[in-house]
């Protein structure tokens, strides 16, 4: 591997450990305090925080896997990268959906939350660039 090479794969490393981080410190506030982040949490019954508690853990697992991905795996890593681009996507039309639907409010905190999965999509679809071959 050439140094320019390198440089690449590290950035594409970092781009992808960045985007499993914010799931990961989501899905942390989520169990420990889910009234106050989870969408309309106030409202949520004791079953409802249980069950987001669940979707905290979930989030975890999610964000770890693209540590995990980042730590094991080099020559497929634009693969990776695209496959959690998809993830991240989904989950921010989904968001998108419910604003639609009017489940979730149309508030400053709810759009700059929905815009975060848009905005790692797109930056790891950008870092996704397969390495070039000689």
């Amino acid at each position: 591997m050439g140094e320019e090479e390198n440089n690449e794969m590290l950035s594409l490393v970092v781009v992808i450990r960045v985007a499993g981080t914010i799931p990961i410190l989501l899905g942390i506030m989520m169990i420990f305090n889910p009234t106050d982040t989870i969408v309309n949490g106030d409202k949520l019954t004791e079953y409802g925080l249980i069950v987001g508690r669940y979707a905290g853990l979930l989030a975890i697992i999610f964000g770890l896997s693209h540590w995990v991905v980042s730590i094991y795996t080099s020559d497929n890593l634009h693969i990776f990268a695209r496959f959690f681009a998809l993830g991240h996507l989904l989950i921010g039309a989904m968001d998108l959906i419910n604003s639609i639907q009017g489940n979730i409010e149309f508030d400053a905190p709810s759009i700059i939350a929905s815009i975060f999965p848009f905005a790692l999509a797109i930056l790891l679809v950008m870092s996704a660039q397969p390495p070039k071959s000689n």
